[in-house]
């Protein structure tokens, strides 16, 4: 029921994949729904929604160290890029929720909130496939 609901919608009002987005993308300093056992990536695949290449994500992986520490305003960049809100004045637990909201979104099996090379470079990868947000 959901995936043609969502299809209507998404062609009615000519949606971007990339704007497919639940309550906790727009406000994650609030919100914490759907949560990480959302099926993003199910949906994607129907059509509903962004979601790298895995491909690409191991090609971002693969470009650096996997010991290599991720700078984590690094990180927030990309995320401000894709369309994240990132204010500038974040604390640092703050920071660490907006990763964490991502990474549930994008890879939902560890959200811990740490900036890590695999975060990086689904963050990378998407921004390859659909562009700046």
């Amino acid at each position: 029921a959901l995936t043609p609901l969502a299809r209507d919608i998404i062609a009615r009002y000519d949606i971007k994949p990339q704007n497919v987005v639940a309550h906790s993308d727009i406000a994650p300093q609030r919100k914490d729904d759907p949560g990480p056992l959302f099926p993003w990536r199910e949906l994607a695949q129907q059509g509903i929604g962004a979601w790298p290449g895995p491909g690409r994500v191991n090609f971002y992986i693969n470009v650096r160290p996997h010991y290599q520490q991720v700078d984590t305003a690094a990180l927030l960049d990309l995320l401000a890029r894709y369309g994240y809100e990132v204010p500038e004045n974040s604390t640092p637990e703050q920071q660490k929720r907006i990763i964490m909201v991502f990474q549930m979104h994008f890879r939902p099996q560890l959200w811990n909130g740490v900036a890590d090379v695999e975060t990086m470079a689904i963050a990378e990868a998407l921004l390859e496939k659909y562009g700046q947000g």
